[in-house]
C-alpha cells in the first residue's frame, strides 16, 4: 500500500477531532460588570465653605536704604538680621570728599559776603556823592546794579554752603525707625553712586500677608475680610483681615496681589514663611457643596456622575464649578436637591454603564 493511501484515513481522523473540538468549546462570559460606586445625596444648605490659597509672610514696611550722595564706603556697621534703632548708623562713607566740598563751600559764601559788603558800602558813599554832583546818575545805578548781583551771588554761595552741610550729613546712612536689617548689598571698600541700595531694612512691628489670586476668584474676595493664616512651619494660627486687593492683574503670572494685615505679628519667627490664608464663606441655601473626587475635568469642560437608582445607571451631568479649594467645591446650576452624585471611582465610568450602589460593612452589620 503506497504512503499517500495510509495518510488520507489519518488526516480525516484529524480533522474530525478538531471540528469535535470546536463544537464542545465553551461559551464566552458576555454578562456586564456591575461595578459598585461610593455616592453622596445632595442636600442644599447654607452651610460654611473654607477657601484656601497660599501666600507668605512679609513685612508691611521695608526699604532698600541708600545714601543722598556718591563716596568710598568705609565702613557698613550692620549685618543681616541685626536689629537697628531709630537714627541708628548702619553705614558711613569716606568723609575726607565731603569735607572738602563744605570749606569750598564755606570759602565762597566768604567771598560773596564780603564782596557784597564792599558793594554795598561803594553804594552808600555813591549816594552821598550824587547828592553833591560829583557823579551821574547812570554811575549811581552801575553801582547799585553791581550791588544787585552781588547779593545774588550771595544767596546762592548760602545756598550751597546749606547743601553741602546737609551732604556732609549725608555721609552717614541711619535706620529710619525701629527694626532689623533684611539684606546687604555692599562692602567696606567699594565705591558706591547716589541711590545704590546700601541695606535692606524691614520693620518687625508691621506683618503682612501677600497671596496670588485668580482672576475668577478675585471678585469674592473683600477689603476688611476676616481670614485665618496658618504657618506651614508649625501649628500658629494668626488672625488677618485683607487691606488691598489689586485692581490690576500682575502682567506675567495674571493675577491679583492681595495684601492682609496680620495682628499677631510677635508670633512670626521669619519673613519669607510661606503660610495657607483660609477664607470661611457661607454657602447659599441653592448651592450644593460637593467633595473635590466627585469632580471629573476635561478639556470640554467639567462634569459629575448621576447615579439613577432605579435604572442602576450612571449619567453624566456637566455642571459650572466654582469656589474650589483643595477637599471640595461648590455648584449652583445643573444639579437637583436628593439626586445622588458618584464621590469615588469616577475616572473609571462611562455615560450609561450599569452600577452598584456600594454599601458599607458597618451599614449591613447596623
Amino acid at each position: 500500500m503506497s504512503k499517500s493511501r495510509l495518510f488520507m484515513p489519518v488526516a480525516w481522523a484529524a480533522l474530525g477531532a478538531l471540528l469535535l473540538a470546536a463544537c464542545s468549546r465553551p461559551e464566552i462570559d458576555t454578562t456586564e460588570l456591575v461595578r459598585p460606586v461610593r455616592v453622596m445625596q445632595l442636600q442644599s444648605s447654607g452651610s460654611t465653605f473654607e477657601e484656601s490659597f497660599s501666600g507668605q509672610i512679609e513685612p508691611r514696611f521695608q526699604a532698600d536704604l541708600s545714601f543722598q550722595v556718591g563716596g568710598k564706603l568705609i565702613s557698613r556697621l550692620v549685618d543681616v538680621g541685626d536689629r537697628v534703632k531709630k537714627g541708628q548708623v548702619l553705614a558711613r562713607l569716606d568723609p575726607q570728599d565731603l569735607s572738602f566740598a563744605l570749606q569750598a563751600a564755606q570759602a565762597g559764601f566768604d567771598a560773596a559776603n564780603t564782596e557784597h559788603a564792599q558793594l554795598k558800602t561803594d553804594l552808600e558813599r555813591a549816594k552821598t556823592l550824587k547828592q553833591q554832583n560829583f557823579i551821574s546818575q547812570a554811575e549811581l545805578d552801575r553801582r547799585q546794579l553791581a550791588l544787585d548781583a552781588a547779593a545774588s551771588r550771595l544767596s546762592q554761595a548760602r545756598a550751597q554752603l546749606s547743601t553741602q552741610s546737609n551732604q556732609k550729613q549725608y555721609g552717614d546712612l541711619r535706620a529710619p525707625n525701629n527694626g532689623v536689617v533684611s539684606a546687604v548689598y555692599a562692602q567696606a571698600g567699594q565705591v558706591v553712586p547716589p541711590g545704590q541700595p546700601v541695606v535692606q531694612w524691614a520693620d518687625e512691628n508691621e506683618v503682612q500677608v501677600s497671596m496670588a489670586v485668580p482672576e475668577s476668584r478675585v471678585a469674592d474676595i473683600k477689603v476688611g475680610e476676616d481670614a485665618t493664616v496658618l504657618l506651614w512651619s508649625g501649628k500658629e494660627s494668626l488672625k488677618a483681615k485683607v487691606r488691598e486687593v489689586s485692581p490690576v492683574a500682575n502682567p506675567v503670572t495674571r493675577t491679583f496681589d492681595v495684601l492682609l494685615n496680620v495682628n499677631d505679628a510677635n508670633k512670626v519667627a521669619r519673613f519669607g514663611m510661606s503660610a495657607t490664608i483660609q477664607f470661611s464663606k457661607a454657602a447659599q441655601p441653592d448651592v450644593f457643596k460637593l467633595p473635590i473626587s466627585a469632580l471629573v475635568a476635561q478639556h470640554t469642560g467639567a462634569f459629575v456622575w448621576v447615579f439613577d437608582e432605579a435604572q442602576g445607571q450612571v449619567r453624566k451631568r456637566v455642571v459650572q464649578p466654582y469656589a474650589v479649594s483643595e477637599s471640595e467645591f461648590l455648584v449652583k446650576e445643573g444639579l437637583k436637591n436628593g439626586e445622588l452624585i458618584v464621590t469615588a471611582g469616577t475616572h473609571v465610568l462611562n455615560d450609561g454603564q450599569k452600577v452598584r450602589r456600594f454599601v458599607e460593612t458597618s451599614d449591613l452589620t447596623q
